[in-house]
């Protein structure tokens, strides 16, 4: 039925979910195309910090290292993703920053998806609680992301 999948991720419990469906959907039909997308949420990059990053040269040497981190990080959930589907061999990875919403509407549209996969929403967790979940803390709401989609879009349980 869909030729195209856009997955989105960011390593959370809830987007490892979505990974599982897509990848068993791509071993089951050598015909589908995954592409798989991470946003980077532009908004860190507005982030100032301590005295020290006042100077553009110190605030753009910060913004470099911990982009260059992330891509690392980025990378090496990308290289779990692989290493858990065989099937991810055959998915496109893609990295971008932007709007969120904005962002996985544009790549969907530029891309030719006809369906876009992201994991459930998860309860936030509390500020003392220091179990936190793994992967990027950013999420993206309905009322953001629904009036841009190109197709259509399938969350995960």
């Amino acid at each position: 039925m869909f030729k195209h999948i856009l997955l989105c991720t960011h390593s959370t419990e809830g987007a490892q979910k979505a990974e599982a469906f897509v990848f068993d959907r791509l071993e089951k039909d050598p015909a589908l195309r995954v592409s798989v997308l991470t946003v980077l949420d532009e908004d860190w990059r507005g982030m100032t910090g301590d005295d020290w990053l006042n100077s553009s040269k110190s605030h753009a040497t910060f913004l470099d290292h911990v982009e260059t981190q992330v891509t690392e990080e980025i990378q090496e959930e990308w290289d779990r993703i692989r290493a858990a589907y065989p099937a991810g061999a055959r998915a496109e990875f893609y990295q971008q920053i932007g709007n969120i919403a904005e962002t996985i509407a544009r790549a969907a549209g530029a891309l030719g998806c006809d369906l876009i996969v992201i994991g459930p929403w998860q309860k936030s967790k509390g500020l003392l609680d220091n179990s936190r979940s793994k992967g990027l803390r950013d999420r993206i709401k309905n009322k953001d992301l629904h009036p841009l989609l190109p197709c259509p879009l399938m969350i995960i349980p």
